[in-house]
């Protein structure tokens, strides 16, 4: 006996409601994976939260989607976009020394510590404040981001930091130059594709390593999946590398004596 149109229909409508089940299972279990994959990240260390206290005539605020290092220079700053999964305030030792030197910092806050998913947060900076000499920079996947933004915002950019980075491809000869720093035990940052990216930069660009440091120092967040331990302190490492920053300022200042245009 073959059997009724009711059944049959009813045997399909079992199926369909299987098939919905399954692909709504599957939906949430692919967003409760990405939620888990999101929120794993490198907390700030002790130095860190100790450096978001400001001192030594640095003073810390919180501004639109950034942390505001504000030190004793008027005419330069640094927009800095941290590296992947990284909090933000790990930076804040690096960048106190900087806004103490008299380099003021906005320190990004990007959502789920990625900044891929907020490639232009440095418009929030470059639109309210008004420096004469304004520049962009990034550790790791935060550098990329810094290089795309300056490579498209050269009116409004005179130059950009990479910690650790190189830019995802060929800046424009038109880009403002890049100081590129790098440790020597860097065992994350790919070193193959760190050299082949060397020609991506734009003129004028100046390439620096600091001898001992490793990828996870310029920030205060622990040792990093895969990095090589350093032979100098993260303390050390950023000392240098705010001096490296404080002599690119320099250079920029004296090439443009009257600041962005």
């Amino acid at each position: 006996m073959q059997p009724t149109t009711a059944v049959r229909q009813r045997r399909r409508g079992g199926r369909k409601k299987i098939i919905l089940i399954t692909i709504a299972a599957f939906l949430a279990l692919c967003i409760g994976a990405s939620a888990i994959y999101l929120n794993i990240h490198y907390s700030a260390g002790e130095a860190a939260m100790q450096a978001m206290q400001g001192g030594d005539g640095v003073t810390v605020s919180e501004t639109d989607g950034a942390f505001f290092f504000d030190g004793k220079g008027t005419d330069a700053a640094l927009v800095f976009y941290p590296g992947g999964k990284v909090d933000s305030e790990a930076y804040a030792p690096l960048m106190k020394k900087l806004a103490a030197g008299g380099v003021d910092c906005f320190l990004l806050r990007l959502p789920f510590r990625l900044a891929v998913l907020d490639m232009n947060a440095a418009d929030r900076v470059v639109s309210g404040y008004d420096y004469k000499y304004l520049l962009v920079g990034g550790h790791s996947l935060g550098g990329v981001a810094a290089a795309a933004y300056s490579d498209s915002h050269a009116d409004k950019i005179c130059g950009s930091v990479l910690l650790a980075s190189y830019p995802s491809g060929k800046m424009s000869d038109h880009a403002p130059p890049v100081l590129s720093v790098y440790g020597t035990r860097d065992f994350v940052m790919q070193s193959d594709k760190f050299r082949e990216a060397q020609p991506y930069l734009p003129p004028f660009s100046v390439t620096e390593q600091i001898s001992g440091g490793n990828h996870a120092g310029f920030g205060d967040y622990g040792a990093q999946d895969g990095d090589n331990e350093a032979t100098i302190t993260a303390d050390k490492q950023q000392e240098q590398t705010a001096a490296l920053v404080f002599s690119w300022v320099q250079l920029l200042q004296s090439q443009m004596l009257g600041g962005i245009k």
